[in-house]
């Protein structure tokens, strides 16, 4: 039998009965004490049973998906209707069959041909969920969706994370099935795939689920991994007539075969030049000259429209860098011939554009420029504009983020929003494709010195912004929230320099991250423990309350980060003798589930003899065994 959901009106109610009782109570009662202190237990075990689902649903919860779907632009208003257009796609009969072998369905176009903004507008629009409830009759429907973005961290690019948010967001929807899904999911390291995988088939064969599921999964082409594993993760998905899954990607990967067996598919390109055209008239129509234009040249204004639409072979930010233009010009009352030259002139190749963009650059602020694109190349996620004072404060004195102050003076660019940086301004390249491009092209030829190292400039940004930022209380949750993410990036930054560089590359950041625990050691301070502990809180205990045993430090966190030549700087120089590292909680804490060899033979070398065998206080006293 399955359990009632949590209740808290009857859970208060039942308390404030017993409480009523225990009023009335004479001390010679003894008999009727003994019966209240039973229905204190039951009570304790029905809100103990009550809160697990709860608790799950909070450890699956990957607050960071989101942030791909809020950065995907919202259809134009009439575009994308042609998706269930009966008589241009098979989407709408594809969503309401019921043959088993109609399983997936295919979208496909080039880079900037608006997939994702396709994907959201068809997650989001109510005859999607009107055609699917025709498939699934009297069955409950779940469409959870996922949105895979190579900028992201590795939850939003890894098949892991596709699991784990599609998980969430079906038992959020049907809470009944925890118990039985995630009977592992609070006492279990963060699990491989083959553990998904399992899990994702126990939900399907859960007889007591009378449900199905469509899977709206955008960007396979930016999953990861390799891309052969993509058939694997949507033939785990795909087990039975109980799974639809639509799916886009980019054209000519390895698992395009698989998807197009399916013979349900569109390529995006073919559908949207009207929806262009739309977009197009109703930005031109913002420039007074252009209105102007259109009365005197009604034939050329139109012929223009037609010539974007076209050329841009169905890519969306063609359409918008040449409309752009377009506009810029006609406000400064160019003629009709000039505005037919821009788009005459235009580069059909977005690379090329980019090429052109850098070689008007003046050679004075080339190198400067350069400094930019890299860092924004590697960057986790966008940044705030105040981090792009620091990379200018960096140039004039690489020193600046260690001499510097704590202090809130950049308060104004709080943000109280959802923000993973919590800092307003971000800043961001118009489309992957631009990133992709500074990716391959040769950046580090315009630099005046090859030793700039842009991840060692992102870890001094992330230092800088946790000085600047103001830390009132460390005990709020939006504070060790914002604090907690700029660390976390830090740490990132360090593995990837870690990685990628030399030694003597990686020596700035050894001071980096010894400041970086004295920057929240000084906003912790007013807390018992180390600021560490605030990393993983309990949300029912405080921090002061929260004892570890004396052993959660930022040596335990450097573990956890696998920042193994920091460690072998740090640990056999400074680290207390009497904590090895073996007995820190985040040992086996990891947001990567596989093992460092190179952190396993650094903690067991002679110079730090860390003891395998030692019980863990957090592990009820076992050893990590």
């Amino acid at each position: 039998m399955s359990k009632p959901p949590y209740n808290r009106h009857r859970y208060q109610k039942v308390v404030e009965q017993n409480h009523r009782e225990i009023l009335k109570l004479e001390s010679a009662q003894a008999v009727r004490l003994t019966t209240l202190s039973m229905k204190f237990d039951v009570l304790l075990k029905e809100q103990v049973s009550c809160s697990y689902p709860l608790e799950v649903l909070r450890i699956l919860h990957l607050p960071e998906i989101r942030k791909r779907w809020y950065s995907i632009e919202t259809a134009d208003q009439r575009s994308n209707e042609w998706i269930f257009d009966r008589q241009k796609t098979s989407f709408g009969s594809w969503l309401e069959s019921e043959e088993p072998t109609d399983g997936i369905f295919y979208i496909t176009g080039k880079a900037g041909s608006g997939k994702s903004t396709l994907m959201k507008f068809i997650a989001e629009d109510s005859r999607t969920m009107e055609s699917l409830e025709k498939w699934t009759g009297d069955s409950d429907l779940h469409q959870p969706s996922y949105y895979f973005w190579n900028q992201g961290t590795e939850m939003q690019k890894s098949g892991v994370g596709l699991f784990q948010s599609l998980l969430y967001q079906i038992l959020r929807s049907a809470p009944d099935l925890i118990d039985t899904v995630c009977n592992r999911v609070l006492h279990h390291e963060p699990w491989a795939k083959e553990e998904w995988y399992d899990t994702f088939r126990c939900t399907e064969e859960e007889t007591r689920l009378n449900a199905k599921f469509c899977f709206l999964i955008d960007g396979l082409d930016e999953y990861g991994g390799e891309e052969i594993d993509i058939i694997r993760l949507l033939e785990a998905l795909s087990i039975s007539g109980r799974i639809k899954i639509c799916a886009s990607s980019r054209p000519g990967r390895q698992y395009e075969a698989f998807l197009q067996r399916h013979n349900r598919m569109l390529d995006i390109v073919d559908l949207t030049q009207e929806d262009m055209q739309g977009h197009i008239n109703v930005h031109l129509q913002d420039s007074a000259n252009w209105r102007r234009l259109e009365a005197l040249y009604p034939n050329d204004t139109r012929d223009i429209v037609d010539k974007v639409s076209t050329r841009a072979d169905g890519v969306w930010l063609w359409v918008f860098l040449v409309t752009n233009d377009i506009v810029k010009e006609a406000n400064k009352n160019e003629g009709i011939e000039t505005l037919i030259q821009i788009v005459e002139r235009f580069p059909d190749d977005l690379h090329k554009y980019s090429e052109d963009m850098i070689a008007r650059i003046p050679k004075l602020h080339r190198s400067d420029m350069t400094g930019i694109f890299l860092v924004a190349v590697e960057e986790v996620q966008p940044l705030p504009l105040y981090a792009f004072a620091l990379l200018e404060k960096e140039k004039k004195n690489p020193a600046y983020v260690l001499n510097c102050g704590i202090d809130a003076t950049i308060f104004f660019v709080v943000d109280d929003q959802p923000h993973p940086i919590v800092l307003k301004h971000s800043v961001d390249f118009l489309h992957r494709t631009v990133r992709d491009f500074l990716r391959d092209y040769d950046l580090r030829a315009h630099l005046k010195t090859k030793s700039f190292n842009p991840l060692i400039s992102l870890s001094r940004i992330c230092l800088g912004l946790l000085k600047a930022v103001p830390v009132y209380n460390f005990r709020y949750i939006q504070t060790v929230n914002m604090t907690m993410a700029l660390t976390d990036e830090l740490l990132y930054y360090a593995q990837e320099t870690e990685i990628r560089c030399n030694s003597d590359e990686y020596e700035p950041m050894v001071s980096l991250l010894d400041k970086l625990d004295e920057v929240n050691s000084h906003h912790a301070r007013g807390i018992r423990n180390h600021w560490t502990h605030a990393r993983d809180l309990p949300k029912a205990r405080g921090l002061d309350d929260y004892n570890k045993g004396g052993n959660c430090n930022f040596i335990a966190l450097a573990v956890q980060a696998r920042i193994v030549k920091y460690g072998d700087r740090y640990w056999i120089t400074r680290f207390d003798r009497r904590v090895t590292p073996i007995l820190m909680p985040y040992h086996h804490i990891r947001d990567n589930p596989s093992v460092s060899v190179e952190m396993v033979d650094l903690l067991l070398s002679p110079e730090i003899a860390a003891n395998p065998n030692q019980p863990v206080r957090l592990n009820g006293d076992r050893s990590v065994w």
